[in-house]
């Protein structure tokens, strides 16, 4: 007789019990806080801004760091095509960066920032183009606010800090028509709930009830809803034991989809293991229940930027720390 395997996950948001967590206090200026935290900036294209904020487990007590003027695709609209030089709306990850001397500085200035555009769910659409950056604006300053060929384009001196802040394959970036429709308490309840409730039915190895969480055009590594579904059943089958447990789960919510993703530590029996991080991108289906389009995993494990600040604020006050009050530690090195 098979055992019932273990679940446990740790630190998940309080959203879930209906009891939203008092807002952080502004940090006293003679005190600097000292907070750890995942970050992400929130590309606003309606008002050609861009937020860095923190990304709490608890959504509602996202703060802002630091805003910026930026300037984006010549042409309105979310990209569609290659070449169409519109700025694509999603969520992405940074890639690294590319030094000046492997770039056009008079156009990008003194770095670029790739994001996984296409990425898969830009994938599900159809979708086709490449080289979205965050770059610079080489000698002049951001005075159109649609001049770029779909990037997403800062002053140099603030795209330089960025790179402290948003980690090559951890830095998230929400490019949305207007950021008020970015994590909506409504969407990150739904899609918070239906991702614990599909790790659950995972740790119980009720089959039946996992697969449901999968939206009908599922794919994964060419395996269709149905035969994803065959081969968890023989996957299941084959352990004895199973434990799985997910830490560190962090929910965004876009107008189109949401992405969830969180650090995996899953061993079966004693033969095998595998940690890392676990993302599933979600779609709200015609009932409205959030369904899982697109499942990922790698080997980054969520990890926190460390910072200190003398001015941070709460998101929904309105208002910004200047940048010299706000200074982020990564791996040693330290950015305005």
């Amino acid at each position: 007789m098979l055992r019932k395997a273990r679940f446990e996950y740790l630190y998940f948001p309080i959203l879930l019990s209906g009891i939203a967590s008092p807002l952080l206090a502004v940090a006293n200026e003679s005190s600097p806080e000292k907070v750890e935290e995942m970050i992400m900036l929130t590309v606003d294209k309606t008002h050609s801004k861009a937020d860095l904020r923190t990304l709490p487990e608890d959504a509602s007590t996202a703060r802002v760091l630091r805003t910026f003027k930026i300037a984006t695709g010549k042409v309105d609209g979310d990209k569609e095509r290659q070449g169409d030089n519109k700025t694509p709306e999603g969520i992405y990850f940074t890639q690294g960066t590319i030094p000046a001397k492997q770039l056009a500085p008079n156009k990008y200035g003194p770095l670029a920032i790739p994001l996984n555009f296409p990425n898969p769910m830009d994938q599900v659409s159809g979708k086709t183009g490449y080289g979205i950056w965050l770059h610079g604006v080489g000698d002049r300053k951001i005075e159109d606010v649609r001049v770029t060929e779909g990037c997403v384009a800062f002053q140099n001196s603030e795209i330089t800090s960025l790179t402290q802040w948003l980690q090559p394959n951890h830095g998230v970036v929400v490019i949305a028509r207007d950021a008020a429709e970015v994590n909506r308490p409504e969407d990150v309840q739904g899609a918070t709930k239906a991702s614990i409730s599909w790790v659950d039915a995972w740790a119980s190895r009720d089959v039946t009830r996992y697969i449901s969480f999968y939206a009908t055009d599922f794919n994964n590594a060419g395996k269709s809803k149905g035969a994803y579904e065959s081969y968890k059943r023989a996957v299941f089958a084959s352990y004895k034991t199973i434990s799985v447990k997910m830490s560190n789960l962090r929910v965004l919510t876009h107008p189109k989809y949401a992405l969830a993703m969180m650090n995996q530590d899953f061993s079966g029996d004693s033969r095998f293991r595998s940690d890392g991080r676990k993302m599933i991108y979600l779609r709200k289906d015609a009932e409205g229940a959030w369904k899982i389009v697109r499942e990922m995993f790698d080997n980054f494990m969520m990890r926190p930027v460390q910072f200190s600040t003398t001015g941070m604020v709460d998101v929904k006050a309105g208002a910004v720390a200047p940048s010299s009050e706000v200074s982020a530690t990564v791996n040693g090195t330290q950015s305005l």
